[in-house]
């Protein structure tokens, strides 16, 4: 048997070290071991929480894997078995009450089952629109796009939204086996060629969503950027969303913001508008969050991926140190310097040598 990966202090960055130590193990067969388990919630506590135990749980099921854990311990072990493509569906309230991001479990199978000799389809159930991680908006019109960029051949289609503290959102995924992943040279400043606003609003009324809009389009002026809006009128749930996007032609950054009770709109876009802008004055190409999301696709292309990120963010060097734990090596992060761009250098390992 493979030599076993121990990861400590796997919660930081939004549980980096689960979200890519799972699908790594996945990938090269290694058994996995992690402590310091968070269940990241809006208040994180100690221990492994119901989205983090779903993902390991989805992780055993699609590879008939071994999983010991349980809902809030700090450490858990899991050994991979050999992927099978198919059509899964996980809950990541179907253990306990929760409103943990969909995405985990996403990230968790996405390059594991593209990896796989056949089409695999997901219905996802959870938080589409909470905090700790991305928003389906954000997935759908950012990170979506860009995986398939790099090659991966996904489509992601919101079925229904779930806003914190309920929940229940719904989403379906349909993936086909990918050939060759594509590195990435992107070491200058992004240079927006297009900008968009997302608007999401459910159970609110319709005034509010367009307070938000008009007045991200209107901030978007005032620094000289011209963006087409969007508004989309949900069923289920309760919230209103905003993302703020920007495309160079070739690959996507966004931004988001989340309503809050008794939040004026015009501070929601805000908030979206200004976190982009502060990225665009960088002279990064990309946002350290974003580079955190393509990084393990990065490790699987074959040839070496040369990015400028905007800070070396705690997600993204969790990402890291979770990568090189698995494939020493494969990336370096330069030396981070306060308001100042870094570099990251991703030597890929190809398919053929990751699995």
């Amino acid at each position: 048997m493979p030599s076993p990966v121990y990861i400590a202090n796997a919660g930081l960055g939004h549980n980096a070290g689960l979200r890519l130590g799972l699908p790594l193990s996945l990938l090269s067969g290694r058994p996995l071991r992690l402590s310091g388990l968070v269940d990241d919630q809006p208040r994180p506590r100690p221990g492994l929480g119901p989205g983090g135990l779903t993902a390991a749980l989805a992780a055993a099921r699609v590879s008939q894997g071994r999983f010991q854990g349980e809902l809030g311990a700090g450490s858990m072990e899991f050994t991979s078995g050999r992927v099978q493509p198919g059509d899964y569906a996980f809950d990541l309230a179907g253990l306990m009450p929760s409103a943990a991001p969909l995405s985990l479990v996403l990230e968790t199978l996405l390059l594991p089952l593209a990896a796989a000799q056949g089409p695999s389809g997901l219905i996802l159930r959870g938080g589409s629109h909470v905090p700790g991680g991305p928003t389906s908006d954000e997935l759908a019109q950012v990170l979506v796009p860009d995986w398939q960029a790099l090659g991966l051949k996904l489509n992601y289609s919101e079925i229904a939204p779930g806003f914190f503290p309920a929940g229940g959102g719904e989403a379906e995924i349909h993936l086909q086996p990918a050939g060759r992943l594509e590195p990435l040279q992107a070491e200058g400043p992004f240079q927006p060629r297009q900008v968009g606003v997302e608007v999401l609003i459910a159970g609110l009324p319709l005034h509010l969503a367009e307070q938000t809009l008009r007045g991200a389009l209107e901030r978007l002026e005032v620094h000289g950027l011209s963006g087409r809006g969007n508004i989309r009128r949900a069923r289920g749930g309760k919230g209103q969303a905003l993302l703020v996007w920007a495309g160079d032609g070739r690959l996507r950054v966004g931004f988001t913001a989340l309503g809050r009770r008794g939040e004026r709109p015009e501070a929601l876009a805000v908030e979206a508008v200004e976190t982009l802008t502060g990225f665009l004055r960088s002279g990064a190409a990309l946002p350290a969050d974003t580079a955190s999301r393509l990084l393990l696709a990065l490790a699987c292309a074959q040839g070496v991926s040369r990015l400028m990120v905007s800070h070396a963010s705690r997600g993204l060097k969790a990402a890291v140190e979770t990568i090189e734990a698995f494939w020493p090596g494969t990336v370096l992060l330069g030396r981070s310097r306060p308001n100042e761009a870094l570099g990251l250098r991703v030597q890929g390992r190809d398919w053929g040598r990751a699995l």
